[in-house]
């Protein structure tokens, strides 16, 4: 043979699940170009091998395809890594009060603002909101702009939770954004105290984004939305991601990517999104249509998809539990509502897929998911009899049996994350008070979506959790939260909650590698090792499919392979 390889790994334990299901197993892959040409025995491999041939031996370990991440939020990662850190503070929720919670707060903040004296704005992320309603010891406290005052008075905080959905500012904050008692809220998404004024408790990232972008200075520069996204990506790629879904748009936050991807800075694929909220719906349209392709560099960045939020907590079918209901001082028959009218969301879908874009969507309520699979299924109909877009619905924390068949039937892809899929501190405590024990109990299917012809794809939900796919294929795998995990020695002996929505190791590998390169259209591309497609790997230390399933999380990244490049190797 003539033509040699740039590179051989050979002396692994290749294996690769194609969207057919099929299974590659081998020993040896070659690359040359930056694509897959060769996949077979180690004997075969060595025809590749010329003198220039770099080659690695694998000692045994998994090479797998480069995962990918189907729902997170890279271009605000800069929200987790340049900011207070508030996440992890509390590890046994049996353990700890919301007062003691708040101290801890305080004192991070403090702290932070007196390291930064010339930050104009004081930004914080990843407190819960769950360790104010009654998660901690059954004690709900309220978390208000007060409890902040007490330490910054005199600068605007604005502390985000780490869901995203939830963020708390301080009195100076809402001062300077311009929020009074008056202040336009027409879904009820701003807290008000007894006198009827903020307490600096907002929801929801349609009413907290126009919120804090009033605030004089809070907005990131360019050079710190890079370093975010730069440092993301550092950890993305040391954790074996080559494929990730950034699904909250900005345009400060997009203009900083752009930067990073025609400076060819990216070392992963990233497919991105526009954003569509009830009260801007034909704007955002309009604006989608207009910057189709203002977002495409090469094929590494490119956005053909849109986001919507449906839902925001738990917009449920029934009502939550009457016990939460009272406690909560809520109706008796709260069901949480969908944060878009009806008729509109319907109208909106018909819209975004006639003009060709796929639709992403985040709908938790058995609720919220079921509207959104009527909408789907109808502009579908309407607009995409071929097939060729994609419609996705991510978290499906609580799915009904008929709609699980109807998202099979109308190939709706499930992005789920595997790690939520264990019992834990919140989802045994803030979960169950608000539904009830037997409706928190069916939370979170992934088996019986996939029984039902679903295509599952996998993701980290980022900057909500931090990325690991081995994590979430062993939780995928057990329904058990693993030794990796912050919470795990207080939750290491809780049993799993419906046991039978484990998946095999095909099916979750599948979901964090071909699946996630469907969701973007890309798995002729990517997402499985077959020759012609470009060579994105992950090199383990072990064989995955040897290990005991216990211990998949344990297993470590060795090296990282992004067309044909390695762009993260461990340290020997």
């Amino acid at each position: 043979m003539s033509i040699k390889a740039d590179r051989v790994f050979n002396n692994a334990k290749v294996y690769s699940v194609s969207m057919d299901g099929k299974e590659t197993r081998a020993q040896a892959v070659a690359v040359k170009d930056g694509k897959i040409v060769f996949v077979g025995t180690d004997e075969q491999a060595g025809k590749w091998i010329g003198p220039d041939t770099e080659v690695c031996d694998c000692h045994g370990g998994s090479l797998l395809p480069g995962f990918g991440d189907a729902h997170m939020h890279f271009s605000i990662s800069v929200r987790r890594f340049g900011v207070v850190d508030l996440n992890s503070i509390v590890s046994d929720y049996s353990k700890t009060t919301p007062d003691e919670v708040i101290e801890i707060i305080r004192k991070r903040v403090k702290d932070f603002a007196e390291i930064h004296p010339d930050a104009a704005v004081i930004h914080g992320s990843g407190w819960d909101r769950a360790w104010f309603t009654g998660a901690l010891q059954g004690i709900a406290r309220p978390f208000t702009r007060h409890d902040i005052d007490a330490v910054v008075p005199d600068k605007p905080v604005v502390l985000d939770s780490f869901c995203g959905h939830v963020c708390l500012l301080n009195s100076k904050a809402l001062e300077l954004a311009g929020v009074t008692k008056d202040y336009p809220d027409p879904q009820g998404l701003i807290r008000k105290d007894k006198d009827g004024n903020p307490d600096g408790y907002i929801q929801e990232p349609v009413m907290i984004a126009p919120i804090c972008e009033a605030i004089p200075g809070f907005q990131f520069s360019d050079e710190e939305f890079k370093n975010g996204m730069l440092d993301a990506q550092k950890l993305f790629i040391s954790r074996g991601y080559t494929l990730v879904a950034d699904c909250m748009k900005t345009d400060a936050a997009y203009k900083a990517l752009m930067e990073l991807a025609e400076g060819d800075r990216l070392r992963m694929r990233v497919r991105g999104v526009f954003n569509c909220n009830n009260a801007t719906a034909k704007k955002d349209l309009e604006y989608a249509v207009a910057n189709r392709n203002k977002f495409n560099c090469d094929d590494v960045m490119g956005i053909d998809t849109v986001k919507y939020f449906v839902d925001g907590n738990l917009a449920m079918c029934e009502p939550y539990a009457p016990e939460y209901c009272k406690k909560a001082g809520i109706p008796e028959d709260y069901r949480d509502p969908l944060l878009w009218k009806e008729e509109d969301l319907m109208k909106s879908m018909e819209d975004f897929q006639k003009a060709g874009f796929n639709i992403h969507v985040h709908a938790m309520g058995d609720y919220g998911l079921k509207y959104t699979v009527d909408c789907m299924e109808n502009a579908q109909r309407k607009y995409n009899k071929d097939g060729k877009l994609r419609n996705i619905i991510a978290h499906c924390s609580y799915v009904k049996d008929e709609d699980k068949k109807r998202m099979g039937d109308n190939h709706i892809i499930a992005s789920i994350q595997p790690e939520w899929e264990s019992e834990n501190g919140e989802s045994g405590s803030e979960l169950a008070r608000m539904l009830g024990v037997e409706r928190h109990r069916r939370t979170y299917p992934n088996k019986s979506l996939v029984d039902a012809g679903v295509v599952c794809a996998y993701g980290s939900d980022f900057t909500v959790g931090l990325p690991d796919a081995l994590a979430g294929i062993q939780t995928a795998l057990t329904r058990r939260i693993c030794q990796t995990n912050v919470l795990y020695e207080a939750y290491k002996n809780t049993k799993p909650y419906m046991p039978e929505e484990c998946v095999t190791l095909k099916e979750a590998i599948k979901a964090h590698t071909i699946n996630t390169a469907y969701q973007f259209h890309l798995e002729n591309i990517t997402g499985s090792i077959e020759t012609g497609k470009s060579a994105e790997l992950v090199l383990l230390n072990k064989d995955i499919e040897a290990v005991p399933t216990e211990e998949i999380c344990l297993i470590k990244v060795v090296e990282t392979v992004f067309k044909g490049e390695t762009v993260f190797k461990a340290e020997p």
